[in-house]
């Protein structure tokens, strides 16, 4: 049977409410999405994946659910307005109750205050709900991105620091979805020649930042490296961390470019091999290691902080996100 023939409309409509089941079982009173529930270092919420898990259970009809996040995000930021005003530094996760980690954990990151930004503007276009209660805490993370995106910041995997395409690829999503000025700034910074090959980087394009063409060297790149014999997607090819396997969150976002090119044929087989890695109870893991970079890495990182996290919420999210832009496709 071909992804075409499998991917109807119940079957797509099928795979969102099985994802959206898994978000909701584990979504805080309140209203944090945890990171990963079961796999103790991530027991956070981080609002980069807590950004994309709301515009999923959006994209899936669970309007509550992602109300209930980006009132606990404005909570969060209402409560900091003063630090935020005298140019201090926000977290990137925070716990469930909306207080900093006490660990020695890189923190400075910007890429989760621009896709709360967006995945509000975008839950407010879809549904054309009033989101005026999120109005001040939306102005002073405009006021914080305006004023700090020029500063090194962590990438998206906590590793290197410095101004990266995909952050501000997130940072110009949300500023011009709220049509601010500073936004046309941020994506001329945008440097796409600059960046090792990185399977974030489709945010750029995904994200709107970066317009297909522009983007197609890129994307030629990622196919060419970071995809697998079996159509899973790498995050980079030094990638050491549990054995460097392959994340469903990132085929997800390969298939959403191949949406918006186009390629709805590709798309599709993408969402099959994210089918394929979730498991008899829903789950979706962070990453699967049946083909691993460095399969020499993995037992230090399962020795240091146990088996790799499972489920993690932004694979489930990326799992509706894929399934809904096929959805759409069909209309």
């Amino acid at each position: 049977m071909t992804a075409e023939q499998t991917f109807n409309r119940e079957t797509l409509e099928n795979l969102i409410q099985s994802s959206a089941k898994v978000i909701s079982k584990y979504q805080q009173p309140s209203g944090a999405y945890p990171a990963s529930p079961n796999f103790q270092v991530y027991n956070y919420c981080w609002l980069r994946d807590g950004s994309f898990t709301a515009d999923a259970m959006s994209r899936a009809g669970h309007l509550e659910s992602a109300e209930a996040f980006f009132s606990w995000c404005s909570d969060i930021i209402n409560s900091r307005r003063e630090s935020i005003l005298a140019g201090s530094n926000l977290d990137a996760r925070y716990t469930y109750d909306g207080r900093e980690s006490n660990e020695n954990w890189e923190t400075f990151q910007l890429d989760g205050y621009g896709t709360l930004l967006w995945a509000m503007k975008q839950h407010e276009n879809r549904h054309g709900r009033d989101v005026g209660k999120y109005q001040d805490a939306a102005g002073l993370v405009q006021h914080y991105l305006a004023t700090k995106w020029q500063e090194p910041s962590i990438d998206w995997w906590e590793e290197r620091k410095g101004r990266h395409a995909a952050s501000l690829a997130c940072v110009y999503a949300g500023l011009s979805s709220y049509g601010h000025p500073e936004a046309s700034s941020v994506h001329d910074a945008i440097d796409l020649l600059g960046e090792r090959t990185d399977a974030s980087l489709l945010a750029c394009e995904t994200l709107g930042a970066v317009e297909a063409d522009l983007f197609a060297p890129t994307s030629a790149k990622i196919e060419q490296t970071l995809v697998g014999q079996d159509g899973g997607v790498f995050r980079y090819r030094e990638d050491t961390y549990y054995g460097g396997g392959e994340w469903p969150l990132l085929a997800g976002f390969l298939g959403w470019h191949y949406v918006r090119t186009g390629r709805i044929s590709e798309a599709q087989n993408k969402l099959k091999w994210i089918q394929d890695q979730t498991q008899a109870n829903g789950w979706i893991p962070e990453q699967v290691q049946s083909i691993m970079l460095h399969p020499e890495s993995y037992h230090e990182w399962v020795l240091k902080w146990g088996k790799p996290a499972n489920p993690l919420l932004w694979s489930q999210a990326m799992m509706i996100t894929l399934a809904s832009e096929l959805l759409d496709n069909l209309e």
